[in-house]
């Protein structure tokens, strides 16, 4: 049974002690949230500063440590973009907190290592008043389940691997995606074996990404020797399947060059960068926050069933684009939305389809009533489809088109207002 910590171990045992006397731990019990990784928190921050005092030393390394994490973080979140030049108290207002990982003092050097980790909502505050269209992180991390494959068996929990160690050994913060690796314990166990994991079972990926509050999980499939170990100039070939919590499924290859002179702990490092790196250029692709003026629309949504219903304003919550959904009227047939928006029409189109949402012009109508005539209708479609959905020329609305009154009665709010995740809980030093 693998396990990275005594800490961990001590749960195994404990876990297994109870399951003898009868009482066995539910698969679905929670890992605690300090366990998870954070896409504002970046890690192995390095600094190196000559000074008179080490006290002095100290608190110079401190602010170097957070403007180097400021361009990082910056960097992470606006692809191709400078981070602004901010004051140290600016940069400070955004800090929620710090660590100092490692640190080496002499009479008039200070050598460390720090993680630094930022208020969310500040960050966020901070690139929309710059103007910068950046990248919403995930709210919640993506479990990783390292399984080797040696001989055509694939190994998860049983023995601990090369492949598995070299995710272990990775740092957290280090990527846009939060990425949490389970550290082998019981309820792990409880929650999928290998052959579920390769297969994609969907209630076993479930559990364990209940236990972890996880938004998917991610199998990283690497097939190597008996040594678990790759082959020396023979590239290293990882196969990636991401599975979301509302059944999608994305699958991507990842292939890791292997020189000769590379040894297999290096190889299989980069072999985790890579697959890192291709989650978090995949969360890019789909989550570009729009940055602009806001503008409301009056949105038509076809409703036969309750759960189609349901189904759409589950999957209308997680585009970003949309800032705010009112609820104006709902029939048997159909429920009239208020859609508040930022960008323009056609950019809020290619954010849906992303979430296999169909955005089309409506129907005219000869009498609308007391509520205002829809511009667009949204419908739900079947997974996978929204982005094989031929392009429309959809209007622009008229900015006036739905005068917002007071919102809608409790139980009929639709989406939410711009997200605010809080702030990280850390340690401050």
């Amino acid at each position: 049974m693998l396990h990275r910590s005594r800490r961990a171990l001590c749960a195994g045992i404990a876990a297994l002690l109870l399951a003898l006397a009868g009482h066995t731990p539910p698969a679905s019990a929670q890992v605690a949230p300090a366990a998870q990784a954070d896409a504002f928190t970046v890690s192995g921050v390095k600094v190196d500063v000559t000074t008179a005092n080490p006290n002095a030393g100290r608190d110079q390394a401190i602010g170097e440590a957070q403007r180097k994490a400021w361009d990082t973080l910056y960097q992470r979140l606006v692809p191709g973009g400078r981070a602004p030049k901010l004051s140290d108290n600016d940069i400070a207002r955004l800090v929620a907190g710090f660590e100092i990982d490692e640190e080496k003092l002499a009479a008039n050097r200070y050598v460390g290592s720090m993680t630094v980790r930022f208020r969310p909502q500040a960050v966020r505050d901070q690139l929309g008043g710059s103007g910068a269209a950046y990248i919403e992180p995930p709210g919640q991390p993506l479990v990783v389940l390292p399984v080797t494959v040696v001989d055509g068996r694939p190994v998860l929990w049983e023995d601990r691997t090369p492949w598995r160690s070299a995710w272990e050994v990775r740092e957290r913060g280090s990527s846009l995606v939060p990425l949490v690796v389970p550290e082998g314990e019981m309820e792990d166990l409880q929650a999928i074996g290998a052959q579920d994991a390769v297969n994609g079972a969907a209630d076993p990926l479930a559990a364990i990404a209940r236990r972890y509050s996880a938004g998917g999980v991610v199998v990283a499939r690497a097939a190597l020797p008996a040594s678990g170990e790759p082959t020396r100039g023979q590239p290293l070939a990882v196969d990636v399947v991401r599975y979301g919590l509302d059944g999608s499924r994305e699958q991507f290859p990842v292939s890791v060059r292997v020189d000769g002179d590379d040894r297999p702990s290096d190889a299989l490092a980069r072999g985790v960068t890579f697959v890192a790196a291709a989650l978090d250029e995949a969360w890019k692709r789909d989550n570009a926050a729009v940055t602009g003026g806001e503008q409301t629309v009056a949105v038509a949504v076809p409703v036969g069933r309750l759960e189609d219903w349901i189904e759409t304003r589950k999957r209308l919550a997680t585009v970003q684009a949309v800032t705010r959904t009112d609820l104006l009227a709902l029939s048997r047939v159909e429920a009239l939305v208020a859609l508040t928006f930022r960008g323009d029409v056609e950019r809020l189109r290619q954010a849906m389809a992303r979430r296999d949402l169909g955005l089309t012009q409506a129907a005219p109508r000869v009498d609308a009533g007391v509520v205002p005539a829809p511009a667009l209708e949204l419908r739900a479609l079947p997974r996978g489809a929204g982005l094989s959905q031929p392009a429309a020329s959809l209007p622009a609305p008229a900015p006036a088109a739905v005068p917002m009154a007071a919102p809608a009665e409790p139980g009929t709010m639709m989406g939410a207002p711009p997200r605010d995740l809080g702030t990280i809980p850390a340690r401050r030093y």
